[in-house]
Parts: structure tokens; sequence; C-alpha cells
């Protein structure tokens, strides 16, 4: 009779990589999404109360220049250039208004 595995090899059939615990591994699911979850409402009621604003205000922010940013810089470039153009266009058409 041939043997292949030895009696040390028998022995380790229980050693292997380590396997989580299933019931630690729900108990970290379970406490992982009720933490979310909590997390989620809190910001849900803090968007809720903050004030809102109206619509007036929003349009008025969105008039006021901004500066360039590091990506709109060329774009901004263009736009003041085209504002000059148009300024001093204006300007030369009343001045020549007798």
């Amino acid at each position: 009779m041939i043997t292949y595995h030895s009696r040390s090899v028998r022995a380790m059939v229980g050693a292997g990589s380590y396997h989580a615990d299933k019931r630690r591994m729900r108990y970290f699911v379970v406490v992982a999404l009720i933490t979310l979850g909590v997390i989620f409402l809190r910001q849900k009621k803090a968007e809720d109360s903050a004030p809102q604003k109206t619509a007036q205000a929003v349009a008025q922010a969105t008039l006021t220049p901004r500066p360039a940013s590091e990506h709109d810089w060329a774009k901004a470039a263009i736009d003041r250039t085209n504002e000059v153009r148009q300024k001093v266009k204006r300007e030369r058409a009343s001045n020549e208004v007798p």
C-alpha cells in the first residue's frame, strides 16, 4: 500500500489560510451600515435646515464677475478683450454724435 500523505501532512488539515469568523464579519457589516445611515441622515437634516436662497439672490450672484481660474484663463482673457472692444466702440459712437 502506497501512502501519498505523511502523518504530518494529515495533521495539518486544520492549518491553512485564516478564514474570518462569520459572526464577526456580520457584526462589522451591520455596524458599518448603521454608521453610514446615521451619517447620511445627519447630512440630509443639515441640508434641509440650510436657508434657501431666493431666485433674485442667486441671479445676483451669477452676475458678479469672477476671477479667472487656473483652467479658464484663456477664456477670461478673450472675454475681457471683447468687453474692452465693445466699450471702445460705444465711446467712439457717442463721441461722433454732434
